[in-house]
């Protein structure tokens, strides 16, 4: 019960940031991703129905609070999901190289993904311009403020850990 607290304060606070707060900051030229960083999280941490329900809904308020086409973050949070789940069943991903390899590696993926959905759902225009030029950048930006955040909702968890 705990970490689903401390993954949905995250969320909320991850969304907030992303959303609101980041864009509004000047000289920012490329917005974390941090709900992409929190589907990595579940896709490690949590690999239970919970954990895809919980990628969808981040991807699915993703949608709604960014004003895309309902559906698209939420598809690509869910194949991220997917995807980080395929590595860490074979894969060691503990500790901050192998979580920012995994996280940037998971920013490729939603990009992908994103291209896919948007090819589907909307007119088609320049999107694979899109995702070389800022797909990868945010990949990377994403990546390197993922330990930043696995620590803090570990540190979420501890806080609501019972006395």
């Amino acid at each position: 019960m705990r970490s689903v607290a401390a993954v949905t304060a995250a969320g909320i606070l991850a969304m907030l940031l992303q959303t609101t707060i980041f864009p509004a900051l000047p000289r920012l030229p490329v917005i974390p991703d941090l709900v992409l960083v929190l589907v990595v999280y579940l896709g490690l941490h949590h690999q239970t129905v919970g954990g895809v329900a919980g990628a969808f809904l981040l991807g699915y308020f993703l949608d709604t609070f960014s004003g895309t086409v309902l559906g698209m973050n939420a598809f690509a949070m869910t194949a991220v999901f997917v995807a980080v789940y395929l590595i860490a069943r074979r894969l060691w991903t503990e500790g901050g190289l192998p979580i920012m390899g995994l996280v940037f590696f998971a920013g490729c993926v939603r990009a992908l993904a994103s291209v896919f959905a948007a090819m589907l759902a909307e007119s088609p225009g320049p999107v694979w311009d899109h995702v070389i030029r800022y797909g990868v950048f945010e990949a990377g930006v994403a990546a390197l403020v993922a330990p930043l955040v696995f620590g803090f909702v570990a540190w979420q968890e501890r806080l609501w850990e019972p006395a």
